[in-house]
């Protein structure tokens, strides 16, 4: 089973937000191989942003703030891997009118293309009108109580 990682999911655990235990249990069942997960490119673009910041905001500065980002991030690589995607999947998520926001529908042709079975995101209401036929689209919270 396949699962592709919003970006969302990531900044759900670096900050601890709400859904924090079911994403701990989720990363613990891709680091025990019982799912597989993915996640695109762009996640970890935004992930070392993120990272950035919330280290600058703890009071952490350079050069040791760099290395706690490439910590971060790092691990998060040799957790979830990244998803392909081409130039057609590139064009068709920034043509697709379901979407809003054209990141999403970025994050949803990865998927798409990575033959996921599931895509988990915080914000359900990012991926409207999409078929469920293809793949499931969940909460954290959702999916540990269905799948895990």
């Amino acid at each position: 089973m396949k699962v592709f990682l919003d970006t969302n999911i990531f900044v759900e655990y670096i900050y601890e937000r709400e859904q924090f235990a079911s994403v701990q249990r989720i990363f613990k069942a891709i680091k025990n191989k019982q799912i597989d997960g993915i996640t695109s490119h762009a996640t970890f673009y935004t992930l070392a942003y993120l990272s950035d910041q919330m280290l600058k905001h703890k009071g952490i500065h350079r050069p040791e703030l760099t290395e706690q980002t490439r910590g971060i991030v790092r691990s998060m690589l040799q957790l979830v891997p990244v998803g392909n995607m081409d130039y057609a999947d590139m064009i068709t998520g920034v043509d697709d009118t379901t979407f809003s926001d054209i990141e999403d529908s970025f994050q949803y042709q990865c998927a798409l293309r990575n033959r996921c079975d599931y895509l988990v995101t915080i914000n359900i209401k990012d991926f409207p009108n999409v078929p469920q036929t293809l793949m499931e689209i969940l909460t954290p919270n959702d999916f540990v109580a269905k799948v895990l």
